[in-house]
């Protein structure tokens, strides 16, 4: 097991890393770099690219990479599905994201039905998330794009990196969050027809950040976060037997990982992996694995890829106990190891995003 640190900055909060696979080989990351404690991704939309199996890192904004491709706000490219199409368009789309507006339009946004929240670095300034799902995409690879956004009246929420391409090119983005009632939704923003075609689908009434994965043709996983009071702290899992379309009701895994959103990959000797921040003591990065399809977890054989995430980052609020670390994305590499990036605030007290090298 090998554990490298892809990118520290003192008095920079590096969280919540996006990884990518590409085609080629290559892996890039996406993240925020905000200077204080920002789980809004609000600042600077930063890419870095690896050609050695993530053993370096280097800055790019290589077009042909999807997560150089512009968005509205740093955010909404965090969250987003961002791919090429069979025909070689690319496609971009999701929930937009959050944005800092003056304080003085708090009640213009409120009218829209936007999710308005205090700004944690002042009162002249408030959190503000349209209730807009988009769709972007190219014919010219990159030069120009075209635009659609549409309003999804009553409802208040945000994407999820963790979208997922199906066998037949189905497209398949996690979106989460509240109706007006005030009730927790997890929805699918399900494209066809090469990302031309988009509807937004009702998975579940339980949970809030999600992943997805096709177990096997047509037959899809969703995982998703929940809280203590919600389910026990276990991860909820509902199934789709078309695709997306439809979804069975959200039954408990014997996963307990509270606040904590999963990822899931399927590994090359079928095996699905599910890696997860673990926000207890002690707090860190862990893995678990099933071999029937994501229908039972073997959790009795948990692999604890971090355990010394439980410090208190030095962007915190004054006054914070709670520490920082969680988010990971997997992928599998060529030998068959597997890379879990993530992020986590050891003992420095730096938020930072790194890596662990294994093996499953």
């Amino acid at each position: 097991m090998k554990h490298s640190t892809i990118f520290r900055e003192q008095g920079v909060y590096g969280a919540f890393p996006v990884l990518n696979h590409l085609p080629d080989g290559r892996l890039t990351i996406g993240f925020s770099r905000s200077t204080f404690h920002d789980h809004y991704a609000t600042g600077e939309w930063t890419v870095l690219v690896s050609a050695d199996d993530g053993d370096t890192w280097a800055g790019t904004d290589d077009p042909s990479v999807p997560a150089t491709w512009p968005g509205s706000n740093t955010r909404e490219r965090s969250d987003r599905f961002a791919g090429v199409m069979p025909d070689g368009s690319y496609v971009c789309a999701g929930k937009t994201g959050s944005e800092s507006w003056p304080a003085s339009r708090r009640a213009e946004a409120e009218e829209r039905g936007c999710w308005v929240r205090e700004h944690p670095q002042g009162d002249d300034r408030v959190m503000v998330t349209p209730p807009a799902l988009f769709v972007q995409r190219s014919t010219d690879r990159g030069q120009t794009w075209q635009r659609t956004e549409w309003d999804a009246p009553g409802f208040q929420g945000f994407g999820f990196s963790r979208p997922k391409i199906l066998h037949d090119g189905t497209v398949l983005e996690p979106v989460y969050g509240t109706a007006a009632d005030g009730a927790r939704l997890v929805y699918v923003w399900r494209g066809t027809d090469g990302g031309r075609t988009w509807r937004l689908h009702k998975v579940g009434s339980t949970g809030g950040e999600s992943a997805f994965l096709e177990v096997e043709p047509g037959r899809v996983l969703c995982l998703s976060r929940t809280a203590e009071g919600e389910s026990g702290g276990y991860l909820v899992h509902m199934w789709s037997e078309d695709g997306g379309l439809s979804w069975s009701e959200a039954i408990n895994t014997n996963v307990w990982t509270p606040n904590s959103p999963p990822h899931l990959i399927k590994l090359s000797d079928g095996r699905v992996l599910l890696s997860h921040g673990y926000r207890r003591d002690p707090m860190g990065i862990r893995a678990v694995l099933s071999s029937n399809g994501g229908q039972t977890w073997d959790v009795d054989n948990t692999v604890v890829l971090r355990d010394d995430g439980g410090y208190v980052s030095e962007m915190a609020p004054q006054g914070s106990a709670g520490s920082d670390v969680g988010y990971p994305h997997s992928t599998q590499l060529s030998d068959g190891s597997v890379l879990t990036v993530y992020y986590i605030t050891p003992a420095d007290q730096v938020t930072q995003i790194a890596s662990t090298r294994w093996d499953p």
